[in-house]
């Protein structure tokens, strides 16, 4: 076990390769989503067997009770979720590392939730929140998520390994609405330019404004264009009608997965059908590059009320829902803990 130098770029290439390459795989893993999260800490520690790293646990760092850090592993650890104690031995290993104020240190790994793991982790001394918890936190990746399977789950579903296939995966007019984008003359082009994030982000304020959500600033996504641009891992998917991108999307490709991170529309073409061209396109992506998954992100919950799922289930109604393990919390100082959950009650 041990704490990566980040002035060892021999050791950095193989954590990142690990991060990227290994099937649960998550860019908010990789040591790149820390120089993204400009105003975090960071603390990255790797777990080695025979040379080659197998496990990693990247941890970052925010003030989120007056003078006390949260360290966040978003979508970590990668390793085996089940092998707890080497778990607790990588956290203990970041506690080296730590300042001395972090008050908890949260996990929440892309792994389906089951009454034995989660019994599990709370055996082992862990905080486990997820079926009993209504207020999940804002800053922490939604536990329930619509996921289309290219190898093929869920009744009626079977495994997709063309286009065709794709197109028959998808609900009767959801297939008519992508047939009618491109009727009516809409294109979709992709790649990791400047100017395809500013594209991109008009969309994405428009839509922010629409719904009457806050958006991040169009720095934040500079900063990550500049961060992975030529990797082939970040894609910026622009849906074109007369002149002007009326939908968007950005998606990574890490593990077996691609991950369809932030969109954004101009709802004034709505009739036009530019988000359901832009997911075509992105499933095309994940199809083309052999991927296990393709996540469309989270949702409130599984029902047809919930916006978010209404759009997203019509691509994967074939697949089980996505239920993850949720925030798996090893809790340093109880006090601060409290005070910390008493914000989102």
């Amino acid at each position: 076990m041990a704490i990566l130098d980040l002035n060892d770029a021999e050791k950095v290439t193989a954590y990142q390769e690990f991060v990227r390459r290994d099937p649960r795989g998550q860019v908010t893993q990789d040591p790149l989503w820390g120089e993204l999260k400009s105003n975090w800490g960071h603390v990255y520690v790797y777990h080695e067997t025979n040379g080659r790293i197998d496990a990693v646990l990247s941890v970052l760092t925010v003030e989120a009770v007056t003078g006390k850090l949260l360290g966040y592993a978003g979508r970590g650890p990668i390793a085996d979720i089940d092998d707890i104690d080497l778990i607790k031995s990588m956290i203990e290993e970041a506690l080296t590392a730590l300042p001395d104020n972090v008050f908890l240190i949260r996990m929440d790994p892309e792994v389906p939730y089951t009454p034995a793991r989660n019994t599990a982790y709370q055996n082992a001394g862990f905080v486990t929140r997820n079926r009993d918890i209504t207020h999940m936190h804002g800053n922490i990746q939604p536990r329930k998520n619509v996921v289309l399977y290219y190898d093929g789950r869920g009744e009626g579903a079977k495994p997709i390994t063309n286009e065709d296939d794709l197109m028959l995966h998808f609900k009767r007019d959801y297939r008519n609405q992508i047939r009618r984008a491109a009727k009516d003359g809409v294109t979709v082009t992709s790649g990791d330019s400047e100017a395809d994030v500013r594209a991109f982000f008009e969309t994405y304020v428009m839509m922010a404004t629409a719904q009457s959500i806050t958006h991040r600033p169009i720095d934040y996504f500079l900063r990550m264009q500049k961060l992975w641009q030529g990797t082939g891992l970040f894609k910026v998917f622009l849906a074109h009608f007369e002149g002007h991108v009326v939908a968007s999307g950005i998606g990574f490709s890490y593990g077996d997965e691609i991950w369809y991170m932030y969109a954004g529309s101009d709802r004034r073409y709505a009739k036009h059908y530019g988000p359901y061209a832009v997911q075509w396109h992105m499933l095309q992506w994940g199809l083309a590059l052999g991927k296990v998954a393709y996540n469309f992100g989270g949702v409130g919950d599984f029902v047809p009320t919930d916006g978010l799922y209404k759009f997203k289930h019509g691509f994967a109604y074939h697949d089980p829902h996505a239920e993850y393990i949720g925030e798996l919390d090893w809790v340093l100082d109880d006090s601060a803990y409290q005070m910390y959950l008493e914000q989102f009650s």
